[in-house]
C-alpha cells in the first residue's frame, strides 16, 4: 500500500494505524520531532531515495507547476531510479503479505513503484487520506514556514494551497485506474474502526492484527483521538485570491465524492474539467510574474550601472568625465548581468 495525500493531511496517523494492525512497514522509519511527535511512520530510504529525486527534477513534495510531472520523467528516463528501487526492494520482497509505504512524494513514482512491486509479486493500492486544503496549509504555515512578513507570509500560504490543488489533481489521475481507497482524516480521528473497515472492503483485504470482535480494545485507540486534530484553518484565515480558492474547493468537493462512492464517473469528469482551469490559471499567473521579473531586472541592472558609473566617475580626473556616456567596459557589464540574474534567482525561490 503507497500512503499518499498531500503532507499535513492525516498520512502520519492513517500509516502509523496500519502498522498496528499488522501491516509492516519497512523500517528504520524517520524520527519523530516536535512537528509530529507520535512520529511520522515514513521509510527513512525512500523519503531520501525521492527527494533526491525531486531536488534532480527540480520539483518538491507540494509543487503546483502542472509541467512539474514532465521534469520528473526526464530524471526516471535513463533507468537508474529504477534499478536502485528495485535492489532496495529485492531483499525484503515476500516476506510480508502486506506492506505500508508512506511518503507524500509517492505519488510523483506511481509508474516506477508499479512496475517494481510487480516485479516481487506486489500489486500496488493506494490509500489516500483526505483533510479541507486550508487546514492543511494552516498546519504546514504552523509547523514548516520560516516567514515573519506578512506579504511573504501570505505568498507562501498561496503558492501552498496552489501545491495542495496541482498534488490533489495528479493523485486523483494517477491512481483513477488502480485499487485505490480515499478517506476522511475528520472520520480517521473520531472513529477509526469504520475507517479500517471501509479500507479492507475498499482493497479487497484483511488486516492480521485487527481487533477481534471490532469493538474490543486495540493499541489504535492510544494513538489515534479527535485531539490529533490541533489545526483548524478556514479560509477566513488565509488571504488566498478567490479565483485559486474556488478551484481548491471544487477538488475538495470532487475528493468528497470519490471517498463516499468509490469510482465516480461525474467525478472523474469534474477533475479532468478542474485540472484544465488549474492549468490555465497557473499559465495565466507565470505570465503575469514573468513580466514582474523583467520590470524588476531591467530595474535592478539600471541601478547598478548607475552605481558603477558614479564610482568610476569618482575616481575619474574631470577632464575624463565625458568618456562617461561611452558604453561599460566588459568587466562591469558582466556584473551588471550578475545583479539580474541574482533578482532572478531570488523571484524564483520565492
Amino acid at each position: 500500500m503507497l500512503v499518499t495525500g498531500p503532507g499535513r493531511s492525516g498520512t502520519s496517523a492513517l500509516t502509523g494505524m496500519l502498522s498496528m494492525l499488522g501491516v509492516h512497514v519497512p523500517g528504520p522509519l524517520v524520527g519523530a520531532n516536535s512537528t509530529n511527535e507520535r512520529g511520522f511512520y515514513e521509510t527513512r530510504w525512500v523519503v531520501d531515495f525521492q527527494r533526491k529525486l525531486l531536488e534532480r527534477a527540480y520539483t518538491y513534495e507540494f509543487d503546483g507547476d502542472p509541467r512539474a510531472e514532465l521534469r520528473v520523467a526526464k530524471v526516471l528516463a535513463d533507468g537508474e531510479a529504477a534499478g536502485k528501487l528495485d535492489a532496495w526492494f529485492a531483499p525484503a520482497a515476500g516476506q510480508h503479505s502486506l506492506v505500508a509505504v508512506k511518503d507524500p512524494r509517492s505519488i510523483w513514482f506511481h509508474d516506477l513503484w508499479t512496475t517494481t512491486a510487480g516485479k516481487h509479486g506486489y500489486q500496488v493500492k493506494y490509500l489516500t487520506t483526505l483533510r479541507h486544503p486550508a487546514e492543511v496549509v494552516g498546519s504546514r504555515t504552523t509547523y514548516y514556514s520560516t516567514e515573519t512578513r506578512e506579504l511573504q507570509a501570505r505568498e507562501y500560504a498561496v503558492a501552498k494551497v496552489a501545491g495542495w490543488v496541482h498534488v490533489s489533481l495528479l493523485n486523483e489521475r494517477e491512481t483513477r485506474e488502480q485499487p485505490r481507497s480515499f478517506v476522511l482524516y475528520d472520520d480517521l480521528i473520531s472513529a477509526w474502526r469504520p475507517v479500517a473497515a471501509k479500507i479492507e472492503t475498499e482493497l479487497g483485504l484483511a488486516f492480521p492484527a485487527r481487533p477481534d470482535p471490532w469493538d474490543a480494545r486495540h493499541p489504535v485507540d492510544d494513538f489515534i483521538s479527535p485531539q490529533l486534530h490541533r489545526v483548524t484553518t478556514t479560509w477566513d484565515d488565509l488571504d488566498c485570491p478567490e479565483s485559486l480558492q474556488v478551484i481548491a474547493d471544487e477538488v475538495w468537493e470532487a475528493c468528497l465524492r470519490i471517498a463516499v462512492h468509490g469510482r465516480d464517473a461525474d467525478a472523474e469528469a469534474a477533475f479532468d474539467e478542474l485540472s484544465e482551469r488549474y492549468s490555465r490559471l497557473y499559465r495565466d499567473s507565470a505570465a503575469i510574474v514573468a513580466d514582474m521579473a523583467s520590470s524588476r531586472v531591467d530595474r535592478a541592472r539600471a541601478k547598478t550601472a548607475r552605481k558603477v558609473r558614479a564610482e568610476l566617475a569618482a575616481q575619474r580626473p574631470p577632464s575624463t568625465l565625458t568618456r562617461l556616456t561611452e558604453p561599460l567596459p566588459a568587466p562591469v557589464r558582466r556584473r551588471v548581468r550578475r545583479v539580474g540574474r541574482r533578482v532572478i534567482d531570488r523571484l524564483v525561490r520565492r
